[in-house]
């Protein structure tokens, strides 16, 4: 009987026991925890999606892309969740509710109308992100509801399922073995779950072994504190960077370890309000740089990262530090080396500046005894050598201007000008003057517009005009027997337009290497056909930075042996025709006889000017020095006055202030400045101490009659000399002057004077003079003694510059001007 009993009992503890597991199957389903959850995951989805179009709203440019990728893989998470509750079998029963299925059916309909936007083009995406905002904005009621409507349908299924697992629960406490199987499976589940706690001590064991590992092995230091900064931890790399031990700074405030002493109080202060306020203004901020000091008490630079964790109850900071010293150093290095760099292409542009400065002075004197002499009368083999000559000083000259362009442009002095001109007229001027250069070499040349022409234009005429000749001047150096034509075209409107201008040869061409380099400076194309190379190699170097400052583009397209095509494109104004054309030049008719005051301090320049003066036929009134012209100009009115602007005593500058500021009869004379400086600084300069104009060196037969007829327009009452041909410039007598000079110069240095601004100054005369007289080692010598005498003052290097010197002077050739 007890065995049937307990056969029973069994029986029935096994029937209870599968009714409960009937029940609690069913309450564990996914048809109710799972329903619950996947209501509230699709209004989660919705808020993601609507937030995704709220974001793609917000950005521009390549985050707008990314943007919208995100948009539409949210629609997608979205459309899918939608679609199983408004097609899943599993929500059939509450769908036939209208309070569930009416939103469901809105909110499908309106994910299927979105479709053509997310799948089709991004632009058309992100051009009607309004439209889904709306759109989304619409759903989120509709949304609310049918969560609502669900979650209280499956609420009430849930509670009739409580009650019917309350009413089988009834049965259970009669069953003892009920209970004792479930005491057996609990006891089971926590041996189990003890299992789970002892794998997971030993992970956690290897997980600090592994970061104490990592921490003695950083190459940064690693600095764990609380909140009061008291070290917890300091690793190996912190004690190599530090030099403490672990044992030495454990517990102790890290701002009396680490913290510079100058420091410390503002450090106290920020560890303060931190914990009184929460205020963390660098935790969390990335890498910053500061300085830290080491045990011996040198501070260096260091970049310093802080984080915060929680450990339980506590709060800690950890510090990362790292040694930068020897990076600042290096950056102080190349900063260092940058200004060294900076200074020297500074210097550099200064050197050329002076130099062609220096070169130009004595090219005055060579240049303007050529021109006098070519009007004397000569042999034919004597006009052949001057011509010669005259030829050589001019791209002599032409070098030397050069390589004063690369110099402005280096230093940035270079200033644009804005003139109105005629295009055509600018064309037919670069052929005129290349008509005979381009006829020697066999070759025709001419221009023509291709398409509309364009007649006044604003442009820097003086930049456009170099351009076009060097190029059309290359044209012709490497045409023989051939064709060149300029071709202009433009586009654009009225008001603006772009010119394009083409030089087109029939020559030998440039090979494709050399194409990508020939706007470089100092190349020279080796073209073996065309004859020894030529010039600087700086024509197209300098065309190409013409072209660059007038915003424009120069290039080329060659074929070697069928010619080349240089094409530059400028941006232009285009102008309405000016009211009055003035004729280029001036009336140079009727200036004879003008009173001229010539201000210079050089011998051999003053008469070279005087001379040329004399022989158009003016009275000239000498000065060799700013105070000597104040003077003259207080006396008596002069037509002109003639400045040369670096002098001794009182320089050209300081002389025109004083005549402009002055009350004498020659404040409103006009001044025209004399100097071999033309950089655009200077003639600012000269204008702004109140010159009218000014007139580069060498000095020209021409450029003086232009400046006269400029400024000279009434007649004067002055009577010119009578026989200007008479004039004579004195040679001997100058070359006497010269050696006297010289001479003087060496006797006195032999005495070693102190004075080395004195020495820099009789150097620089005797020097210019030498130069004008053929005698270029003596002039060299003397300018290193000028420059040793100016700079450092080297007593050591002063003497071997005087012993060059007087070397030099006494090898010299006779003083000669031709």
């Amino acid at each position: 009987m007890l065995g049937v009993a307990a056969a029973a009992i069994v029986a029935a503890v096994i029937v209870l026991v599968a009714e409960v597991v009937d029940e609690f199957r069913s309450l564990n389903s996914a048809s109710s925890d799972n329903v619950h959850w996947f209501l509230s995951q699709a209004e989660v989805e919705f808020l993601e999606f609507r937030n995704a179009i709220e974001v793609a709203r917000a950005e521009e440019g390549d985050a707008l892309d990314d943007a919208l990728e995100r948009l539409v893989v949210e629609y997608d998470v979205f459309y899918s969740r939608m679609m199983t509750l408004a097609r899943g079998s599993l929500y059939s029963d509450i769908r036939v509710h209208e309070e569930f299925g009416q939103p469901v059916s809105d909110i499908w309909d309106g994910l299927i109308a979105m479709v053509p936007l997310i799948d089709g083009p991004r632009d058309a995406l992100a051009a009607n992100l309004d439209v889904l905002a709306d759109e989304a904005t619409e759903m989120r009621p509709l949304l609310r509801e049918m969560a609502t409507t669900g979650l209280q349908f499956f609420a009430e299924n849930s509670d009739d399922s409580r009650d019917s697992v309350s009413r089988t629960l009834l049965w259970l406490f009669l069953l003892a073995v009920a209970l004792k199987l479930t005491l057996l499976v609990v006891l089971v589940h926590t041996r189990r779950v003890s299992n789970q706690i002892e794998r997971r001590g030993i992970e956690l064991a290897d997980a600090y072994a592994r970061l104490n590992t990592i921490l003695e092995t950083s190459l940064d230091a690693v600095v764990v504190t609380d909140l009061d900064g008291r070290i917890l931890t300091f690793n190996t790399a912190a004690e190599r960077t530090f030099g403490y031990d672990q044992a030495e700074v454990l517990d102790r405030p890290i701002g009396d370890i680490i913290v510079p002493e100058s420091y410390r109080e503002a450090h106290r202060a920020g560890m303060k309000r931190m914990r009184d306020t929460g205020e963390r203004k660098i935790l969390g901020q990335g890498r910053i740089r500061l300085e830290a000091q080491r045990r011996s008490g040198e501070v260096f630079p260091v970049e310093l990262a802080l984080e915060h964790a929680q450990t339980g109850e506590e709060e800690i900071i950890v510090a990362f530090l790292r040694d930068i010293s020897h990076r600042v150093a290096a950056e102080t290095e190349l900063v260092q080396a940058r200004d060294r760099a900076l200074a020297g292409e500074k210097a550099k542009a200064e050197f050329l500046a002076m130099m062609t400065h220096e070169i130009r002075t004595p090219l005055n004197g060579i240049l303007g005894n050529l021109s006098l002499l070519e009007k004397t009368k000569l042999g034919y083999d004597q006009s052949r050598y001057i011509h010669n000559m005259g030829i050589s000083g001019e791209v002599l000259m032409h070098h030397v201007d050069s390589v004063l362009d690369v110099a402005r442009f280096e230093s940035g002095a270079m200033v644009s000008r804005s003139d109105v001109v005629h295009m055509g007229r600018v064309l037919q001027d670069i052929v005129d003057s290349q008509a005979s250069a381009a006829e020697a070499n066999g070759n025709d040349i001419g221009w023509e517009w291709i398409g509309e022409p364009v007649d006044w234009v604003r442009v820097d005429f003086s930049r456009l005009r170099q351009v076009l000749l060097n190029l059309v001047s290359n044209a012709i150096k490497f045409t023989s027997d051939g064709r060149i034509r300029l071709e202009a075209e433009q586009n654009g409107k009225r008001t603006g337009c772009e010119v394009e201008i083409r030089v087109i040869d029939t020559g030998v061409g440039i090979s494709e290497a050399d194409q990508a380099r020939v706007f470089d400076d100092f190349h020279m194309v080796d073209v073996p056909r065309s004859g020894s190379q030529s010039g600087t190699g700086l024509g197209l170097g300098i065309a190409r930075r013409f072209v660059e400052a007038m915003g424009g583009e120069i290039g080329v397209e060659s074929e070697p042996g069928e010619g080349s095509v240089f094409w530059l494109r400028l941006p232009l104004e285009c102008v309405d025709t000016p009211i009055e054309e003035t004729p280029s030049g001036y009336d140079m008719t009727d200036q004879n006889g003008r009173d001229i005051l010539l201000v210079e301090d050089n011998e051999i320049n003053l008469e070279l000017a005087r001379e040329m003066l004399t022989r158009q036929g003016h009275v000239v009134t000498e000065a060799r020095n700013g105070q000597e012209a104040i003077s003259a100009a207080l006396t008596h009115r002069f037509d002109l006055i003639l400045m040369d602007i670096r002098m001794p005593v009182l320089g050209g500058l300081e002389a025109t202030t004083a005549i402009r500021e002055g009350s004498g009869p020659n404040r409103d004379v006009p001044i025209v400045a004399l100097s071999a400086n033309v950089l655009p600084e200077a003639r600012d300069r000269f204008l702004e101490a109140g010159m009218s104009d000014f007139l580069p060196k060498p000095l020209t037969q021409d450029a003086l009659g232009k400046v006269i007829a400029r400024y000279c327009n009434k007649p004067s009452a002055v009577e010119p000399p009578k026989d200007p041909e008479a004039a004579d410039i004195g040679l001997d007598r100058l070359s006497e002057r010269h050696r006297a000079e010289a001479q003087a110069l060496f006797d006195w240095l032999a005495t070693m004077p102190e004075d080395l601004t004195e020495i820099a100054e009789r150097a620089h005369k005797v020097a210019g003079s030498a130069a004008a007289f053929g005698q270029s080692e003596v002039r060299e010598a003397l300018i290193a003694l000028e420059l040793v005498a100016e700079g450092s003052g080297d007593r050591v290097a002063l003497v071997e510059a005087i012993a060059e010197a007087r070397a030099a002077w006494q090898s010299a050739p006779e003083p000669s001007l031709v």
